[in-house]
């Protein structure tokens, strides 16, 4: 991973995970050509442990191969919540949370 490819390291992204794709608008260009160019996604690995799924993959120079960043992306159904992260140096930090029932019940206004 090279910090000096990016903008900002790790940026907030709030609740924003991507399961796929990159974040150009944090990419300066590549550190190792020099070159701002397209970001390729190279190494894409999919696991499923224990009912999470993994995603990972780097992004990397179309020039000149350089890994600019390692991503990650979980998903997991947690009670009754799907629940994603994303961990990136290009893309960022991300949490979301979303309820499976039709009504999540934290957005319900207590009754009295």
């Amino acid at each position: 991973m090279c910090n000096g490819c990016v903008q900002k390291e790790y940026p907030d992204r709030g609740n924003t995970c991507l399961e796929n794709g990159s974040y150009l608008m944090n990419y300066l260009c590549c550190a190792s050509c020099h070159q701002r160019d397209f970001v390729l996604i190279s190494n894409k690995a999919t696991e499923d442990d224990d009912g999470e799924e993994i995603v990972t993959y780097d992004h990397v120079c179309k020039n000149c191969d350089h890994v600019i960043a390692r991503h990650e992306y979980t998903f997991s159904v947690v009670d009754e919540y799907q629940e994603y992260t994303m961990l990136c140096m290009l893309c960022g930090k991300a949490e979301d949370s979303i309820s499976v029932l039709p009504d999540d019940p934290r957005q319900s206004a207590p009754l009295f």
